[in-house]
């Protein structure tokens, strides 16, 4: 068994087996919602996109919308004219290149605006029940630290080694699940080592 399984068989018995399923939602609104939730709280970008689907909710209805108006309904996000520009680049994109559709591929979702590898497999998995492993800034420090990585990997080297030692049908569970444990206990500071249930896995608190 390798050191990513130990790891999640170890994650199953803390969280439980049925943790972390994915409920599917439209591609699109997994995008905009993704783009939105970039820098900051998710309850501020699920307040953002509530507010915006309620008055556009593709991406011919929002190209219609004056800038200052988009920028107003998702000023609870934060950082709103960047991620206004984002938006209106990406509908703009959807509607020239791909019919008004959402891309499919992480290839082609990856040429929008706004859109890296984390959205680009989140909304695979969340629009496309396509099962990907987004690596996020939480998933990434605890790969490292636990040593299911190297510990200089960047986030695509710690998507290749993590999708590379674990089934497909476990992609989604290891997803959420370390994401949660980056949450709950590998912190970036002050982590709680002593509760982990990697602990016996992981050497960070030795300082290895």
């Amino acid at each position: 068994m390798s050191r990513a399984e130990r790891a999640l068989y170890a994650l199953r018995g803390h969280y439980g087996e049925d943790a972390f399923k994915v409920e599917i939602e439209a591609p699109f609104r997994a995008l905009i919602g993704c783009i939105l939730s970039q820098r900051t709280r998710d309850e501020n970008a699920s307040k953002a996109a509530h507010a915006l689907f309620a008055v556009a909710s593709t991406p011919r209805e929002i190209l219609t919308l004056d800038p200052e108006t988009l920028k107003r309904l998702i000023r609870s996000s934060g950082y709103y004219n960047q991620k206004a520009a984002y938006i209106i680049g990406a509908c703009s994109a959807m509607v020239e290149r791909f019919g008004g559709e959402t891309p499919r591929t992480r290839e082609e979702l990856m040429t929008l605006p706004g859109v890296g590898p984390k959205t680009a497999d989140i909304v695979l998995s969340y629009g496309y029940g396509e099962p990907a492993i987004a690596v996020d800034t939480h998933i990434h420090r605890v790969s490292r630290r636990a040593g299911l990585a190297r510990e200089g990997a960047k986030p695509t080297d710690v998507k290749k080694a993590l999708e590379g030692a674990l089934p497909q049908g476990d992609w989604v569970y290891a997803d959420g699940a370390l994401l949660q444990l980056g949450k709950d206990y590998c912190k970036p500071r002050k982590p709680r080592c002593g509760d982990c249930p990697l602990k016996e896995l992981c050497d960070h608190e030795k300082g290895a």
